[in-house]
C-alpha cells in the first residue's frame, strides 16, 4: 500500500512537471512567434541615424521604440485622431523618453506648425536625441520630417522621402501641397 501511494505521488509529480514544462514551452513558443519589433509599428520608416517616422504606435510598441534607441517622441496627430492614445505622454515619459505633442489638424496644416516642429527638432537634435516622429498614419510625420531633413539638414529629396510620402505625393490635397512648397523663409 505504501509503495503504491509513493508510485501514485511520483506519477502525479512527473505528470505535473512534464505537463508544466510542455505548457511552459508552448507558452514561450507562442510568445516568441508573436514578438514584435519596431518594424511592426504602423508605417515605420527609419529616415537617418537618429530620425524615424511612423503612424500611431500601440502602448506596447513604445517599449520597442525605446529598445531601438529612440530617446524622444514627437506626436503630430490631434487628440481626436481615431487611434490617438489619451495617455501617450505618460506612456512615453514612463519609459524615460522625452515627449512633445504638436497637434497638426489634418485639414489645416500651417507654416506655424512646421516652424514649431523645426524648433522642437532643433532642440532635440542639439541634445543628440534620436527622435521618432509620428502621427496617426505617418502622413503628417513624413511631410514634416521631409521638410526638416531637406531644409535644415541638407538631405536630398530622395534621402528625405519615405515610401509612404512617395506614394502620397500625386494624390496630396492643396493644403499639404502648400506645406511641401514651403521654403525656409516661409517657415522662419
Amino acid at each position: 500500500m505504501k509503495c503504491s501511494m509513493c508510485s501514485l505521488l511520483l506519477a502525479m509529480l512527473m505528470y505535473f512537471c512534464v505537463g508544466h514544462s510542455v505548457a511552459q514551452t508552448d507558452l514561450t513558443d507562442d510568445i516568441d512567434s508573436h514578438s514584435e519589433s519596431i518594424a511592426d509599428v504602423m508605417n515605420y520608416f527609419p529616415m537617418t541615424s537618429g530620425v524615424g517616422t511612423a503612424g500611431q504606435p500601440t502602448p506596447a510598441q513604445f517599449a520597442l521604440i525605446k529598445a531601438a534607441k529612440y530617446s524622444a517622441v514627437i506626436n503630430l496627430a490631434v487628440a481626436q485622431s481615431v487611434n490617438a492614445l489619451p495617455n501617450e505622454a505618460k506612456i512615453v515619459t514612463d519609459l524615460d523618453m522625452s515627449y512633445q505633442h504638436i497637434p497638426v489638424p489634418w485639414d489645416a496644416p500651417t507654416a506655424s506648425h512646421v516652424k514649431e516642429f523645426f524648433e522642437t527638432m532643433d532642440m532635440l537634435r542639439h541634445q543628440a536625441s534620436p527622435v521618432l516622429v509620428h502621427c496617426a498614419a505617418n502622413y503628417r510625420a513624413s511631410v514634416f520630417t521631409y521638410k526638416y531633413l531637406t531644409l535644415r539638414q541638407g538631405l536630398s529629396k530622395e534621402e528625405a522621402t519615405t515610401p509612404l510620402l512617395k506614394e502620397w505625393l500625386p494624390q496630396m490635397d492643396d493644403n499639404w501641397k502648400a506645406i511641401m512648397a514651403l521654403s525656409l523663409n516661409d517657415i522662419e
